[in-house]
């Protein structure tokens, strides 16, 4: 008996070590989805190249997200201009790119060109805790489901309620800037003089998004939603890791994941409530000018226009899963204003110019075809906000080159092949000018249509473009027009950026040198 356990342990022992050593999970894996989920060239037979499944995350969320922009190459160099990657369990394809230079935004058109009517992939193929913390949110869900979340929560972000806002917006800018750099009392001196792009930015549109959508704040409300954040982030953070917390069992187990999450979503949904009941106090008694936002979106709730989880899950992603995106693409366009002083010297001359009375300001900051918004969208082009889109799935089968996908088949947008590496946008794909959206054919919607990232394809859009575009736009221009900005030396060594680089690095900084004419004021 005991020299049979002994053997028993062995033999289990040396299972462990061969699935460990050798993968075999994976192996095993990679074949029994290629068999189930076949996918042939119509002529030759072959099968549609595929990355080989990782167990237990295939390419999902950290080679997909973290490692995206390397791997698009990558990638591309490997398997050809169509592939297949694995989210999960799931298979996901990425549109037709070149892994040199060129995509196909024809092929593009085919498969977006009725995006309304497409289901996005189960909690983005991220997997039980995903699923719990936004599966239910607006960006996530589709249909009817879609339909009636979107109509309940869309009057504040429309763009006539965004120009309402925009002098609410310039105050949270300014304030924000002069919290940063104000001076000590009794000196003239201020209390920095350089900015950490991620880190001092990341409160302000969070905040300022929240004092739109709660009708404003009271310090004790903001000190308490503030507080919430480092428990979502844990959160967020195991989703993009993965793993266990992929799979319904995990409920089961006790993983600090899962503590994390129910912590958050009970403190979430006590601030909420907290937040709903001053609104409607200062709605009832009159402080303020009609009813915040979310007063109106508790009661669709109570109508039953969409559920509580609904709701809540929306304001997460409109507050919390947004905020990254807003800050990427306002870190980024900074970091590219102090790289190049011609571009910032040309736009702070058309800020002072545009922007000399209060319906100028107004008409510039919700203006798409003026150098602020060029810029806006130049930064965004050379570095997206995700290398690559949500899956989504289209409704009835499409061909692509000599492949017929199914109905059901998910399909996902390589954006930075998109964004750079298409022919449109030779031969200085890679340099940032905002000019070239001013010039011959680039500044018609119909040619970036599908050459182009940003806020989605076709008839689901962003529903928040306009507001983050003008909460960019406003502490771009409360910056630019104050101080001078340059790429600040890390340790003696002048920070530069480069083509490939795509995070910012920790230690970079840009130097704020305030401007003398500011100083006089």
């Amino acid at each position: 008996m005991y020299m049979s356990l002994i053997l028993l342990n062995v033999v289990v022992g040396g299972c462990v070590v061969l699935v460990r050593r050798y993968n075999l999970l994976s192996h095993l894996f990679t074949v029994l989805l290629r068999l189930r989920y076949p996918i042939r060239d119509i002529e030759t037979g072959r099968s549609l190249p595929t990355l080989p499944f990782v167990f237990p995350n295939g390419q999902g969320n950290i080679e997909k997200y973290i490692y995206g922009r390397q791997n698009s190459l990558k990638w591309g160099l490997e398997y050809g201009p169509l592939y297949r990657i694995w989210s999960g369990f799931h298979g996901e394809m990425l549109v037709p790119t070149h892994a040199f230079s060129f995509t196909r935004p024809a092929d593009i058109e085919a498969v977006f060109r009725d995006s309304h009517t497409h289901l996005k992939a189960n909690a983005n193929d991220s997997g039980y805790l995903m699923h719990q913390l936004l599966g239910s949110c607006l960006g996530l869900v589709s249909g009817a489901e879609w339909k009636a979340i979107r109509r309940a929560t869309e009057p504040p972000f429309v763009r006539t309620a965004t120009e309402s806002q925009v002098q609410a917006v310039e105050g949270y800018a300014k304030e924000h800037v002069e919290s940063l750099f104000s001076s000590k009392p009794g000196s003239d001196s201020p209390t920095r003089t350089q900015l950490h792009p991620h880190a001092d930015l990341r409160v302000y549109p969070f905040l300022a998004l929240a004092e739109i959508l709660y009708g404003g704040l009271t310090p004790e409300l903001k000190a308490r939603l503030l507080a919430i954040i480092p428990g979502r982030d844990s959160v967020f953070r195991s989703i993009i890791v993965g793993g266990l917390t992929r799979f319904p069992i995990s409920r089961f187990l006790p993983l600090p994941a899962l503590r994390e999450l129910w912590d958050f979503k009970k403190a979430w949904a006590c601030w909420n409530d907290d937040a709903h009941a001053e609104a409607l106090r200062k709605s009832e008694s009159g402080e303020t000018r009609g009813a915040a936002p979310i007063v109106q979106m508790y009661a669709s709730v109570e109508e039953g226009s969409m559920s509580r989880e609904a709701l809540l899950q929306t304001l997460d992603e409109m507050l919390f899963a947004n905020l990254d995106v807003t800050i990427g693409g306002l870190a980024w366009a900074l970091v590219f204003l102090a790289a190049d002083p011609q571009a910032q010297s040309k736009l702070r001359d058309q800020i002072r110019t545009e922007m000399a009375s209060e319906d100028g300001r107004s008409a510039y900051l919700m203006s798409q075809s003026n150098y602020l918004h060029h810029i806006l969208l130049e930064s965004g082009r050379l570095r997206p906000v995700a290398a690559f889109s949500v899956s989504q799935s289209c409704p009835t089968p499409r061909r692509l080159g000599n492949f017929v996908f199914p109905a059901g088949t998910k399909f996902v947008v390589d954006a930075n092949a998109l964004n750079v590496r298409d022919p449109l946008w030779a031969p200085d794909n890679t340099a940032f000018r905002p000019e070239r959206w001013q010039e011959g054919g680039v500044q018609r919607a119909k040619d970036v249509r599908y050459c182009y990232w940003r806020f989605g394809f076709g008839p689901r859009v962003c529903l928040g473009k306009y507001v983050v575009d003008l909460m960019m736009k406003a502490l771009i221009v409360e910056l630019v027009r104050g101080f001078e900005l340059k790429l600040e030396d890390v340790e003696g060594k002048a920070w530069a950026w480069e083509q490939d680089t795509w995070a910012l690095d920790p230690a970079m900084r840009i130097a704020c040198v305030r401007r003398s004419e500011e100083r006089a004021r």
